[in-house]
């Protein structure tokens, strides 16, 4: 397979890696955090960067799972580096990392979560707790990228997500690839919070 497909850099097409550190360190990282909706959003890159574009495009339809390590790193060096979120303590107080769910079909379809392969990288890197099914998607509602309407987009999500335990206050990050409206993530948010969550934040490599 390998001779057929080689692993390519997205970005320079160097072999043998999927991103390599040269461009890595051309991705363009954010400086601020942002309130979207009602919830504060963390995004390390803008989806207007060509190189975190390509990459969330194999990393998602492209099925590539290896791809979460690079896009980890994106995170780690706009948490680790860019004062407002070193300032914000987002992870403070050994905050419970959960997943934006899939629902089953799409799960099926794509083979892996890939919001909860970059939670596990992200767990990896900082040493926390992932909480993998404590969040389930119980809509298999349109896909938000195929809706431009912002309204249309909120009105959709609505009522997609159970949650399966008392959070009893723990402070909660919400990770995903991707946050365009913001409808999605605030509505984990919502449920999050109804069950005990103490505060509830997101993190994701891009905006959209």
């Amino acid at each position: 397979m390998d001779a057929i497909f080689p692993t390519r850099c997205v970005g320079c097409g160097a072999y043998d890696t999927y991103f390599c550190a040269s461009c890595l360190a051309e991705v363009k990282i954010k400086n601020d955090a942002e309130l979207v909706g009602t919830l504060h959003v963390f995004s390390a890159a803008n989806y207007s960067d060509k190189l975190i574009q390509k990459a969330l495009k194999v990393f998602k339809y492209g099925f590539v799972k290896d791809m979460a390590g690079p896009l980890a790193e994106v995170i780690r060096t706009y948490i680790d580096n860019v004062p407002a979120v070193v300032s914000s303590g987002l992870l403070s107080g050994n905050p419970l990392l959960i997943p934006v769910p899939l629902h089953k079909k799409r799960l099926n379809w794509r083979g892996f979560n890939q919001s909860e392969v970059l939670a596990e990288q992200i767990a990896v890197n900082y040493k926390f707790e992932v909480g993998k099914d404590i969040l389930v998607r119980i809509k298999n509602v349109k896909h938000q990228a195929d809706i431009k309407d912002r309204e249309r987009r909120l009105n959709n999500i609505e009522g997609s997500f159970a949650c399966s335990a008392n959070l009893n206050g723990r402070r909660i990050v919400l990770v995903d690839d991707i946050c365009t409206t913001g409808g999605t993530l605030n509505e984990c948010a919502k449920v999050l919070a109804a069950n005990g969550a103490g505060k509830v934040r997101a993190l994701v490599i891009a905006r959209g």
